[in-house]
């Protein structure tokens, strides 16, 4: 119960933007900020964006201790209809720690579609 309940916060942390939440501005992930930033390396965005997860997550989820993210990018074809399919840049996430309460080691994993930026 207590490995959902992180999950499904972890999930409202990371799919929020930043200012969308009306009783905590602070609440959210800057990931969303970096969605259609076509300036920026692969290198410098996977940083920014790990940093933006870490602090969040850091911030708001104080039921996980040594927290760890991961990211990761890759290419994959996504449908767009029936037969369509496009190109993509997907990001790969892992989330890890310790429960707090009893120790127990954490993981949580998602991916994501970057340019417009989606969750799965």
């Amino acid at each position: 119960m207590l490995k959902e309940s992180i999950s499904q916060h972890l999930y409202l942390i990371i799919t929020t933007a930043l200012g969308d939440c009306l009783y905590d501005e602070t609440f959210g992930c800057s990931i969303w900020d970096s969605d259609f930033d076509n300036k920026i390396n692969d290198s410098r965005l996977k940083e920014q964006i790990k940093y933006g997860l870490y602090s969040s997550i850091k911030n708001h989820e104080n039921r996980l201790d040594d927290l760890g993210v991961e990211i990761s990018f890759s290419q994959a074809l996504v449908g767009v209809g029936e037969n369509v399919t496009s190109m993509k840049k997907k990001l790969d996430l892992v989330v890890t720690g310790t429960l707090a309460q009893t120790d127990e080691p954490f993981a949580f994993s998602g991916y994501f579609f970057m340019g417009p930026l989606s969750y799965y």
